[in-house]
């Protein structure tokens, strides 16, 4: 057509074109419906203008909440089956297949997605299950889901509600309501959401019991409840502490938000049916009056199936007593009643008697004297170390240690009480020195069931000037005693202190310079007695004239080294042509040997002349033993000679234990 009608043709074909294109981008596509795309697509033409205006289509992600009739849901609850949908559509509103799509929730504390991410399918659509996080959950949730198109990231979010329906829990079924003394029976309890289980929603449920264990935890448990929505746990009728329940005992099982359930099992009362020795502190006593300790507590263990019973009568009675000994009180020997405490042990205190010996003490139930048990390894002794039972021994007496540092011995006490019995091990024995270095102490132990222990010495300054040291050992002990009245204890008044003079020995102190008597400056262990004098003496158990009547005393014991020489010094005491006798001193303190093991050898570079005989080789261990400093104790030795005449040489050669040799060539008259 021509002119005006032809003009108005044009004009609505352009329009009809235009409204066209705005229906097929707002169809868009399936499965969205409901949600919100954050990109999308329009079109507009003004019918009074030739020239029309638009803007250009993108991509788009449309998100929506669908429960498990697949029916648009805004809202999410425990029944389950619900999940999120994202469709995927590109520029041209065409589905995408084969996207990945993630999605992400705005609050983790009320719901949780099954996955993270999803392709979508041939329809565009990805999905992921959703579901709240427990069943006390309430809020509101976003969903987001987020997919790229091409080069594009594209966003697509929906908002949906978390609903709580009521959580209850059904009644606490129980295996056996009526347990034996320390039994135990399983528990079960069903999580209830809208009076149906709480099959797809975990729900924790803590049960607790007034006395006993449930799985194996002090009083209360927390379960989680399986996929039928059950939570079971076992009770057991012992306490965390080992103790038994009994009677009525209740069972409670809560979860938040909902009403608690309780039940009551009964428990039979526990009937004791073992006893055992626990121990007895110490295993080892002393004699009453020695001094040490003189008391023993014995303790026992109550049983109820293998667990500890407390408030059960235990009867105690001396069954091994070696004279004396006491249960519950000194002397006593009369049975002893005694309850178990809340651990089921039951104790009693043995005293010593008079006589040594071991003792051996039963306890019984007082309900049935065939359930019972006795006391192991206990032991009544002597007493403390003994004066008379105390020796020092020294393994080399004179060493090599007038110049030289560092050579060493060892010293060794042995010690036993009054009764020649050891003592009992870590009895600690100290040690102090005039000269050297010696180790401060040792304790006691058994070495072949006898008791003893060692320390090392060595040479070193200070060195005294005679070259002899003496040496100091003492511990805590008693005094010797005459035992008038036969009752192996020391009666004060009846029985007589050795020695007799004053009140046996007095304070120990180191005589150093071996005159028997205390000097001022010489190491001295004062007791503070006041008892009168007594007769002073000196190596080898120096003591001062400061006693006292007590039993208690240091026990003691002194010892004397000699630092020998090196070098060796020799004094011809007979010289004939068939004899050389002689002298070898030391060369720093003439009075003294040489060092043990020093060896003496003798040779003529004269023809027909020979030493036939050696005595004094090699020097032995000296003990000074109850010698004055002022006396001579060189060794003595001798050459025996065959075929020597008057004018001949002999050479002697004296080496010591370091290797030094002091040669002497000795002319015969």
């Amino acid at each position: 057509m021509q002119n005006g009608n032809g003009i108005l043709v044009r004009w609505a074909h352009a329009a009809t074109a235009a409204l066209l294109a705005v229906a097929l981008v707002a169809c868009g596509g399936g499965g969205g419906g409901g949600g919100s795309a954050l990109s999308g697509t329009s079109s507009t033409t003004t019918p009074n203008t030739t020239t029309p205006t638009t803007t250009t289509a993108t991509a788009a992600v449309s998100v929506a909440l669908y429960n498990s009739a697949g029916t648009l849901v805004t809202s999410i609850g425990v029944d389950g089956g619900y999940t999120a949908r994202a469709k995927v559509t590109d520029a041209a509103g065409a589905v995408v297949s084969g996207r990945l799509v993630t999605f992400a929730l705005s609050d983790a504390t009320l719901a949780v997605l099954a996955s993270s991410t999803a392709l979508t399918d041939t329809t565009g659509v990805a999905q992921v299950g959703v579901s709240p996080i427990s069943v006390v959950a309430v809020g509101a949730v976003s969903v987001t889901a987020t997919a790229t198109v091409g080069t594009a990231s594209v966003v697509g979010k929906t908002d949906f509600s978390v609903s709580s329906p009521s959580l209850t829990l059904s009644s606490i079924s129980v295996g056996s309501s009526s347990l034996p003394s320390g039994g135990n029976t399983t528990l079960s309890v069903t999580a209830l959401v809208g009076g149906s289980a709480s099959t797809n929603t975990p729900v924790n449920v803590v049960f607790a019991a007034s006395c006993g264990k449930i799985n194996s935890s002090a009083l209360s448990t927390s379960v989680t409840t399986n996929g039928s929505g059950n939570a079971a746990a076992t009770y057991t009728a012992v306490a965390a502490d080992g103790t038994l329940c009994s009677g009525a005992v209740t069972i409670t099982a809560t979860s938040s938000g909902a009403t608690a359930k309780t039940a009551t099992v009964t428990v039979a009362a526990p009937v004791a049916n073992a006893i055992t020795f626990a121990s007895a502190t110490p295993a080892q006593i002393f004699v009453a009056g020695s001094g040490a300790v003189e008391q023993s507590v014995a303790v026992f263990k109550v049983l109820a199936s293998g667990t500890a019973l407390p408030g059960t009568s235990v009867t105690f009675s001396l069954t091994t007593n070696p004279g004396g000994a006491g249960l519950g009180a000194r002397g006593s020997s009369t049975p002893v009643v005694v309850t178990s405490d809340s651990s089921g042990n039951a104790s009693v205190t043995i005293f010593s008697g008079t006589i040594p010996g071991p003792v051996k003490v039963k306890a019984a139930l007082t309900s049935d004297a065939t359930v019972f048990a006795e006391t192991q390894n206990l032991t009544i002794a002597s007493g403390p170390p003994s004066q008379r039972f105390m020796s020092l021994s020294v393994a080399t007496s004179n060493i090599e240690g007038a110049v030289l540092d560092g050579t060493a011995t060892t010293l060794t006490v042995r010690l036993a009480d009054r009764q020649g019995n050891p003592v009992v091990d870590g009895t600690v024995v100290n040690f102090t020195a005039e000269g050297g270095q010696v180790a401060g102490s040792c304790a006691t132990a058994l070495v072949s069931n006898l008791s003893q222990c060692t320390v090392n010495f060595q040479s070193q300054n200070p060195r005294p000037a005679d070259g002899r040291v003496s040496v100091l050992a003492y511990t805590e002990g008693t005094k010797d005693y005459t035992d008038v009245n036969a009752n192996n204890i020391f009666d004060l008044g009846t029985d007589v202190l050795l020695p007799t003079a004053g009140g046996g020995i007095g304070d120990a102190y180191r005589d150093d310079n071996e005159n028997k008597l205390f000097d001022t400056g010489e190491f001295i262990i004062q007791r503070g007695a006041t008892g009168g004098a007594c007769a002073a003496s000196g190596w080898p158990f120096p003591s001062t004239t400061n006693c006292n009547t007590g039993l208690a005393t240091t026990v003691r014991q002194q010892a004397v080294l000699l630092f020998a020489s090196t070098e060796a010094v020799l004094s011809i005491t007979t010289l004939s042509n068939s004899v050389i006798a002689f002298k070898v001193r030391s060369k720093d303190y003439p009075l003294l040997p040489m060092p043990a093991g020093t060896t003496i050898t003798g040779i003529s570079p004269t023809t027909g002349c020979s030493v036939s005989a050696i005595s004094g080789s090699p020097v032995i261990n000296l003990v000074p033993g109850n010698t004055s400093p002022t006396e001579d104790i060189a060794t003595s030795a001798r050459l025996d000679l065959t075929g020597c005449a008057s004018g001949a040489v002999v050479n002697i050669s004296v080496t010591s234990p370091s290797g030094r040799v002091s040669q002497f060539p000795v002319p015969l008259p």
